[in-house]
Formats: C-alpha cells, structure tokens, sequence
C-alpha cells in the first residue's frame, strides 16, 4: 500500500534529522460513522481534505453505526418511513430495535466506505439492532461483498464474539468488538456482542476473546461501543437492574476503566471506544493506548441547529497510528470539524440541509488549535503528555508506557 502519508507527515510535525519510519505500518482510527445516505450522491468529491489520510494508511478502521436495509425488504420498517429525516416516529410494533427512528441505510453507505479505505469495521453498537436480525445479515453481507473485514455481530452470539483477522504486509491485525449501550438484553444477545454490567459472564467472555486474538494475531484492537453514563442507573438501587438489563453500578467510568484495563491485561494492543458526541484523552496504560471515548466521525444529525449540547459535539479527530512489531509506537492527531449546518441551514430546504451536514474535513486556523488544544488537556489529567505544532498533535509512545 502507498506511504505517500508518512512522508506528509515527517515534513508537517517533525525535524529534517528525525529517523524514517520505515518498517512501520500506519493505521488510521476514526470516530463513529453514521451516514444515512452515500454522500457521493451530493458531492462528486466527498470528504476531499479527509481522504487523503485515509487513503495512503495500510489499515483504516471504523464504527458502523447503521443497519444495512436489503433491497428486497424493509425489515418491518413502513414504505413512507424516510431515514434522514427519522420520521415518522415508529410505535414499538412496527420496529423491531429500540429506537423509534432507526438508521436504514442502503448498502452503498457500506461501499462508500470501503471504497475511501475502511477495511476493518466494527458492526457492534446501538442501531446494530434498528431492523432485527434482517439488518444485522445485511449488514454482514455488505461488509463481505465490499471486502470488510467485520467484527461484533453475527448469526450467534458465539459468531458475534468472535476475533475477526486481516493481514497486512506479514502483520496480522484481530478485532474483537462490543457494545455496552441502551440497549435490551434480551433483544440483541443473539446477533450482537454486548457487555451488559454486572454480567460477569459477558466479561469473561470477552477477556477469552481477547487471549484467542492475542495468541492468533500480532496485533489486537478491541472495540467497545459505550453509551451508557450516570444517567441511566438513576432510579436503580444497588442489585437491581434497568430497563435494558444493566446491573446498578455506583461510578460508569470506574467500570468502563476497569474494563479496557482487563481487556489490555488480556493482551489488546489497544482499547478504543465510541459512543459519545465528543472525544476523551489519551490515557497509555502498560505502555498501549486507552481511548475511552473517540468521537464522531461522520454524523447525519437530525436534531436542530444547536441541539446537540456542548460547543464540543460537531468536533472531531482522526488518528494516525504507527504500529511496529505489534505495538503503537506514535500516534498523531488530525483535528476535525463535522458541519453542524450553519452555513447550510439558509440555503437548503430542511431535507437538504439534513442530507449536507456532519460530514468531516480537516479543521484549520484556530478552530484546529482548539481542538488539539482540548485533546491535550483531556489527556493530561492521564497523565499522557501531547505535543501540538503545525495543527497536528504527536504522541510518542515508549516501551514501558
């Protein structure tokens, strides 16, 4: 695969005396991608200052945080349902997930983003349900036919907990991916890989996976979906559970922590999670990469202008990892800004407008300061320490973290 990225990168960040990265390979991580319809059906060129980097890594991975809906089918959602828009709102009866406004999307979205470079995704989230067991083999189908190699569903929960693999220039990549979200236990526990607290099981599971990775791969991502916060234990008492099967747990990030730290003590290379509008540092735990929260990628919004709480929701990050003898050596941080739509609100009708924004490209000037800016502070209270110049942030990992 071509380099041509890493040359961009030694001019942008580092010293003409600085060593070549050679025999490394580049693996670009992203935030969560919802895209409802194929943005090649607005734009000729989209994601044009996004792409490059993309493109030019040796591996590029993503969440996909839609349901394939087959042509032959609507998988229970109604003929005048329209996707951009999620309306009309669906009663229970008429939808199989948990969501009354689920994200059916053709299969180009799938090939779109395969065809920018995303060879590996994660199919394990909260919409991997929208449209039943139907969209989850859809699903699986388009990633097969768009040579996608898929982790965290499947047609059992044992296809679902299984590694997936890809080998890259004689180095072997695993994924082993899971949600924790707002989701019913009972609905998705047969096609997606959850990890519901208080499970104990659903734990151990996945720890297993992540050996079986460790011992078949030489380097191990392990994908977590998590979308549940303080919030959803409110009206819980201890030993009791909520509406979606979660136990009551007294602090949701001392969980999650404990949890990415059992998965990289298992043998991950990293931890990687998704699920939140915004982005969380960088934490290095035994010398590998603990990212609690990345971010969005791509995100077809449907509230209005506004509505998404935070200056931070619409900002995002794309991540450039070199990765040597199955270790992320370096990473570096592009900033990225996702269109809320103001520039668009008054020219489009509400559809249009709906159909153009939260599509990433590369931030500048001060807005990409501010992002780094965040990036750097977020990690620091890790303890991790980001180098920012030239709008990029570098983190130089050594052995021994």
């Amino acid at each position: 695969m071509k380099r041509n990225l890493l040359l961009v990168f030694a001019v942008l960040t580092t010293s003409c005396g600085s060593p070549p990265l050679e025999n490394r390979l580049t693996l670009v991580i992203a935030g969560q991608a919802l895209i409802k319809v194929d943005p090649r059906t607005i734009w000729s060129s989209p994601f044009t200052s996004v792409r490059p980097f993309i493109e030019s890594s040796d591996l590029a991975f993503t969440n996909f945080e839609m349901a394939v809906s087959p042509p032959d089918t609507r998988c229970a959602v109604p003929g005048d349902y329209v996707t951009i828009t999620g309306e009309p709102s669906l009663p229970r009866e008429q939808r199989p997930g948990n969501t009354d406004a689920p994200h059916a999307v053709s299969a180009d979205v799938m090939e779109f983003l395969a065809s920018i470079g995303f060879q590996l995704m994660s199919l394990a989230n909260n919409h991997a349900w929208d449209l039943g067991k139907c969209g989850i083999i859809a699903s699986i189908e388009a990633a097969k036919k768009h040579s996608v190699v898929h982790a965290g569903t499947g047609l059992s929960a044992a296809d679902a907990l299984e590694p997936a693999y890809i080998d890259i220039e004689g180095t072997t990549f695993a994924l082993v991916a899971a949600t924790t979200s707002r989701d019913e236990r009972d609905l998705l526990l047969d096609n997606v890989n959850g990890v519901w607290t208080g499970y104990q099981g659903d734990w151990d599971r996945n720890v297993a996976a992540v050996k079986e990775a460790a011992a078949n791969a030489d380097f191990v991502l392990y994908y977590q979906h998590f979308q549940i916060d303080e919030g959803d234990f409110e009206d819980v008492n201890e030993g009791e559970q909520n509406e979606d099967g979660h136990f009551y747990i007294d602090s949701v990030q001392a969980w999650q922590d404990s949890f990415a730290r059992a998965i990289i003590d298992a043998g991950a290379s990293m931890y990687l999670g998704h699920g939140h509008r915004g982005f969380d540092g960088i934490e290095i735990y035994r010398g590998r990469p603990l990212i609690r929260q990345f971010g969005g990628f791509a995100y077809h919004a449907m509230r209005d202008i506004g509505g998404y709480p935070g200056e931070y929701a619409f900002w995002g990050l794309l991540g450039v990892l070199s990765v040597k003898d199955g270790s992320v050596t370096r990473m570096e941080f592009i900033p990225l800004v996702l269109n809320e739509g103001r520039d668009l609100i008054d020219q489009y009708g509400h559809m249009e407008f709906l159909r153009r924004r939260g599509m990433p490209e590369v931030a500048t000037g001060e807005l990409a300061d501010s992002i780094l800016l965040r990036l750097h502070d977020l990690s620091e209270g890790y303890g991790t320490e980001i180098q920012i110049a030239n709008q990029r942030a570098v983190l130089e990992i050594h052995s021994g973290g």
